[in-house]
């Protein structure tokens, strides 16, 4: 569908839903001039040949619960998601589809996450992908987490499989707790810990048979142990504190410095 048609389609459901504004007349309308635009009137703003405005239209319009539930909503955030020209307008769209649901919502970000040229509008991809408990969402993860060329991306997809109770999301975090990115690798121990319950090494040899051996590695699921302490880093008195003190006033500065 045309993106105009489909922002006329989007308006006439914003304001069928009750997210539009109350009709001005010139007696109000200097008074209600600095007043936000309503839902509605955001949506027309989508078509906005300045890429500031486009990107604070989506970012409000995904703040209204009841627009986020219109169909023809999402579908709008879906086609700017993938199509439109400014990187930070696909990332707010992108960002607002974390909260969306239907069935164009998957694919769009699953398509983002693989093709879109921008590598921050990916890792927002990655991280609304998290949101949505599909078996397509967690496939793309998986191909992310091993294969994109960017770090936070793939940060991203190992944060963001934690929401998936799947062994194949888990084997995939397991054999990247060994990867050369330390940042990509922690993550993936840290949502191995989140998903299992289970205190085991950074390393894949022991997740690989933990998730291989456990009839249900899943069971404690979101409660992640304790992250182990390090020594402590305060500094402690060699002596007790009266013996310090009395050191240090126990002699006349005067003859201490002729020592």
């Amino acid at each position: 569908m045309p993106l105009g048609l489909l922002l006329l389609a989007v308006a006439c459901a914003a304001l069928a839903a009750g997210c539009g504004g109350s009709q001005k007349d010139v007696t109000t309308y200097l008074n209600d001039l600095f007043s936000p635009p309503s839902t509605a009137e955001r949506v027309v703003q989508v078509e906005s040949r300045l890429a500031d405005n486009r990107r604070e239209a989506l970012q409000k319009i995904a703040k209204d619960r009841e627009a986020r539930r219109i169909e023809s909503v999402v579908k709008l955030y879906c086609l700017v998601a993938r199509t439109d020209a400014d990187p930070m307008v696909r990332a707010a769209a992108v960002r607002g589809l974390a909260d969306m649901t239907g069935e164009p919502v998957v694919p769009a970000l699953c398509h983002v996450l693989a093709a879109d040229k921008d590598a921050f509008v990916r890792t927002d991809a990655a991280t609304s992908l998290g949101r949505h408990a599909d078996p397509p969402a967690m496939e793309a993860l998986v191909d992310a987490l091993k294969g994109d060329p960017n770090v936070d991306v793939r940060i991203a997809a190992a944060e963001s499989l934690r929401a998936f109770r799947d062994r194949r999301a888990a084997d995939a975090l397991a054999q990247a707790t060994e990867y050369r990115d330390l940042g990509v690798a922690y993550n993936a121990w840290l949502s191995l810990r989140y998903m299992t319950g289970q205190n085991l090494p950074r390393e894949a040899a022991p997740w690989t048979d933990f998730l291989a051996s456990a009839a249900d590695p899943f069971a404690d699921y979101g409660h992640a142990p304790r992250l182990p302490r390090g020594v402590s880093q305060r500094p402690r008195f060699t002596s007790g504190i009266g013996d310090f003190f009395h050191g240090l006033f126990a002699k006349d500065p005067l003859e201490a410095e002729l020592e």
